[in-house]
Order: C-alpha cells, then structure tokens, then sequence
C-alpha cells in the first residue's frame, strides 16, 4: 500500500501491527515511513526513536532517524546516529551515502570523501553518489577529480533527464564542455519534443563552452522561447549575441534582464556587460 501512494491505508495496516505486537520495530519503522510520506515528521521522528529503542542493532531505523534528523538541521546528532547505523552494519550503502551528506554538510571533506568512495564500491552502477563526491571535489578546487567521477556516471545517467542535466553542468564547470555537450544531446534525444528548459539552456552553455557559437544560439533561443522571463537566460543569450558581434541584440537582451529583476545578481552583471559595449 505504501509503495503504491495509498499512505493512510498503509498507516492503519501499520499501526494495527503495532497494536498486535508493540515490539515489532520493523513495523515501527515502517509507520515512520508512512508518517514521513505524510508530511509528520514529528511522528516519524518518534516512530523511527522507538525502533531503535526496541531493537538497538537495527540499522536501517538508525538511518532512517538520521536523514529526518539532517533534514531538520540538526546536523550533530544526525551524524552521531548515521555514524551509529554504519557502524551496526558497515555494507548499508544509504546509511554511508547519507553519512557522507551529514559530513558534507559539516565541512569534514575527508569524512565525507571515504564515505561517497565506499558507497561508490557498493553500489558501483548508481550515479548519484558518483555526482555527488564530484559536486564537492568541484567545491573544493579539485576539477580533474570531479571529471574522473562524471565520466563514470555519463553512461548510467542516460535516459534519466534531469540526472543529464547535472552531469553535464558539472562537466562544463569542471572543464570537459565536451564531454558536457555528449551527455546533454544525449539528453536531448530523450527527451523528444518536451526539453526541459533547463536542458536546453545547459546545452547552449556547453556549446558555447566549446566555441560552438552557431549551436549556443540557436539552443539559448529555443530556452528563451520557453521562458522569456527567467533573467538568467536573457543574460546568457545576451552573451552569445555579443560574442556574434550582435551588438544591438545583445544589448536588448541585457537590458531585458535588468527589467525582469532590477536587483539581482544578472541585472548587475548585465550593467557591466552594457557599459562595455558601449
């Protein structure tokens, strides 16, 4: 019932359980998860507390208790109780994935680094873990890293859009436009005739990363034909323009983007822009 959305009939199903048996932690666990999918996070907090108080070696409920833990903001216990969950059963890849979030989080890198690089060897054929570790070694100055884990996620990711997405962004920031623009086509192609707008404006970046002015345009323009009034497109195709030697165009592109947010950081930015073409 769960699985399938049917969340209240599911919580009576688990509750009943609890009724029978009160020391059934996994039916504990299990009624968290339905509170959680209810939006109880107060309740699924004691829920997954009174798992763990009932059988203190099970680690999924300590897991689970963590990332409700780390999503409120309390990052010190969350990470004691992920460091408890790994700890009871070192093969949990979530409970080391979450951990790594956790240390993320705090700034303890190194932590966080082992803990993705295992998660990594246990589940070697998810790309999320992969994104994440290069998100952070492209944080920290490491861009040849970050490009060593993206390419091992480029062919997991394919058929997933919004997992392209970030691949292919990460890629260009970390210097491989290339390899960046294979990954976003690909996207394209799956995405038929419905391309997020998101898609299309990363795979103009990536052309244009890569000197491919032609394709940035035609890209930034069909973006723009989706949604005129995001700024930061009409900052970026005024970019391209301006690169073309489209001087007037760019110009009103910029100053479209000052008009749609006076104060935000692409109105500024298209102020500097415009008082160097003139």
């Amino acid at each position: 019932l769960l699985v399938n959305g049917h969340v209240a009939e599911a919580q009576q199903v688990f509750e009943k359980a609890i009724a029978d048996d009160p020391e059934d932690a996994r039916a504990w666990l299990d009624l968290g998860l339905a509170q959680e999918a209810k939006g109880d996070m107060a309740a699924a907090e004691r829920a997954y507390r009174r798992a763990t108080e009932i059988d203190p070696r099970f680690a999924e409920a300590w897991n689970n208790l963590g990332v409700l833990l780390r999503e409120s903001g309390n990052l010190p216990e969350a990470t004691r109780t992920l460091e408890r969950a790994v700890s009871l059963d070192p093969d949990l890849a979530v409970g080391r994935f979450n951990l790594g979030l956790a240390y993320e989080d705090q700034g303890r890198l190194d932590d966080a680094e082992r803990e993705y690089l295992a998660t990594i060897q246990q589940l070697p054929g998810d790309p999320v873990p992969r994104i994440n570790l290069a998100m952070m070694y492209l944080d920290a100055g490491r861009p040849d890293d970050a490009t060593a884990q993206l390419r091992g996620a480029r062919p997991m990711v394919r058929g997933d859009v919004l997992l392209s997405i970030a691949v292919g962004e990460a890629l260009r920031r970390a210097g491989a436009p290339a390899d960046a623009v294979v990954v976003l086509q690909g996207a394209l192609e799956d995405a038929n005739d419905a391309p997020p707008t998101a898609l299309l404006a990363e795979l103009s970046l990536a052309y244009y990363a890569v000197g491919d002015l032609s394709s940035a345009e035609k890209t930034m323009r069909r973006a723009i034909g989706q949604d005129e009034i995001d700024p930061s497109l009409q900052y970026a195709y005024g970019s391209i323009l301006a690169k073309l030697g489209e001087v007037g165009k760019a110009r009103s592109h910029f100053r479209r983007a000052i008009s749609l947010d006076p104060d935000g950081p692409y109105a500024e930015r298209s102020r500097k822009r415009l008082d160097a073409l003139k």
